[in-house]
C-alpha cells in the first residue's frame, strides 16, 4: 500500500547524522517524526498529488508574526508589543544560531537535561519505539495533513485536520498519560477523576477534563492563556471577526482582562479544546434553528478566519502532544 506521506530530511548533510545516525530520518517511528514536524524540521511529500513541501514552523513557539490579509506583515499593533514580540523572536534565532544543527532544539523541549544522545538512545530502543505504534502512525497522518493543507494555504481544510487530531486523541491521551505514571495509586486517581460522575461523558468531556483537572494542575498550565490575534488591512473585518468569536463562545473560555477590542482574544488555556470544538460546531454547521451559527459573511474569508486561529489551535495541540509522548517513551 502506497503511504499518503513520505518523509526525509530537509539537511541530509547535517553533521548531527554522523554522530547520532538512527536521528537521520529513516524508518523512523511515527512518534518521532510528530516531534520532528511540531518543531518544523521535517520534509514531507504528499504522494497523492506527488507534492513536496518543508514544514519549517515551530508550533511549539507561540510568539508568531502577524500577517495581513494581504500576506504583508502587519504594523498595527503598539510598539510595546511588536518590541516583546521582536525580542522574544530574536532571542529564538539566538538560540538556533548557537546550536550546531536545527534538530538540538528538539531535546530542550523534552527537558533540561535531555540530550540528544538520550533522544539516539531511546531511538535505540525498538522495543520501546514500537509501543502504540498505530495509533501514532494515525496521528502523524493528521499533523501531515494539516501541514500540507497550510503550506497551500488552504486553511479552513487544515483547521478540519486539526479538530481530527482533538478527536482522535480525546480518550486515548488521557489513557497513555495515567499509565505512564509509575505511581499505581496515581494513575488510578487520575482515571477516577476523568472517567467518575456523568456515565454518559463524551471523549471529548473526558479530554477536556484531562487538561483542566490532570495536566494544567500537574504542569502548572492553569495560568497559561492563548491569544488569537486579529489582524487584517480593514478594521471592519478585524471588528467582525473578534465580535464573531465572542458572540459564540462562552465567556468563561475568555481570560477577558487581556482582551484588546478588535484585535485581540485570549483564551484560558485549560479551556483551549472547548473553543475549537466551538468554532467546528458553529462554522460547519448552519441549521436555521440555531441563531448563532457562524454566518460566511461574520468572518470575511473562511480561509482568511482559519489562518487567523489555527497556529494557536496547534499550539496547544503539539504542546499536549509534546507533555504524553515525553511521558511515554522519555520518562526516566
Amino acid at each position: 500500500m502506497v503511504e499518503p506521506f513520505e518523509f526525509s530530511e530537509i539537511d541530509e548533510q547535517d553533521r548531527i547524522f554522523t554522530q547520532y545516525p538512527n536521528l537521520k530520518i529513516n524508518n523512523s517511528p511515527a512518534f518521532y517524526l510528530i516531534l520532528r514536524g511540531i518543531i518544523g524540521n521535517i520534509q514531507i511529500k504528499q504522494t497523492f498529488r506527488e507534492i513536496t513541501f518543508q514544514q519549517t514552523r515551530d508550533f511549539l513557539n507561540p510568539v508568531e508574526k502577524p500577517v495581513s490579509i494581504a500576506g504583508e506583515e502587519s504594523k498595527s499593533e503598539t510598539s510595546i508589543e511588536e518590541g516583546l514580540k521582536t525580542a522574544i523572536s530574536n532571542l529564538l534565532e539566538v538560540l538556533k544560531t548557537k546550536c550546531k544543527s536545527n534538530l538540538e532544539i528538539l531535546p530542550k523541549y523534552i527537558s533540561d537535561t535531555f540530550s540528544l544522545k538520550d533522544l539516539s538512545d531511546v531511538l535505540s530502543d525498538r522495543r520501546a519505539v514500537h509501543r502504540n505504534k498505530n495509533f501514532f502512525e494515525s496521528l502523524n497522518n493528521e499533523f501531515s495533513n494539516f501541514y500540507y493543507h497550510t503550506s497551500k494555504e488552504n486553511h479552513t481544510v487544515a483547521f478540519l485536520h486539526l479538530y481530527r487530531i482533538l478527536e482522535f486523541v480525546s480518550y486515548s491521551f488521557p489513557v497513555m498519560y495515567a499509565a505512564s505514571t509509575k505511581d499505581f495509586s496515581k494513575s488510578f486517581d487520575i482515571l477516577k477523576t476523568l472517567f467518575s460522575g456523568d456515565k454518559d461523558k463524551g471523549e471529548l468531556k473526558v479530554f477536556k477534563d484531562f487538561i483542566e483537572n490532570v495536566m494544567s494542575v500537574e504542569k502548572d498550565y492553569k495560568r497559561l492563556s492563548i491569544d488569537i490575534n486579529i489582524i487584517s488591512d480593514l478594521e471592519e473585518y478585524n471588528e467582525r471577526v473578534y465580535n464573531t468569536i465572542l458572540s459564540i463562545c462562552d465567556k468563561s473560555i475568555f481570560e477577558e482582562p487581556r482582551n484588546k477590542k478588535n484585535s485581540k482574544i485570549s483564551i484560558k488555556f485549560p479551556e483551549f479544546s472547548s473553543f475549537i470544538i466551538t468554532i467546528r460546531n458553529r462554522f460547519f454547521h448552519l441549521k436555521n434553528s440555531q441563531d448563532n451559527n457562524i454566518q460566511s459573511v461574520d468572518i470575511v474569508d473562511s480561509d482568511f478566519f482559519f489562518s487567523l486561529i489555527n497556529r494557536k489551535c496547534a499550539y496547544f495541540l503539539s504542546l499536549v502532544t509534546l507533555v504524553v509522548i515525553k511521558r511515554s517513551y522519555f520518562q526516566k
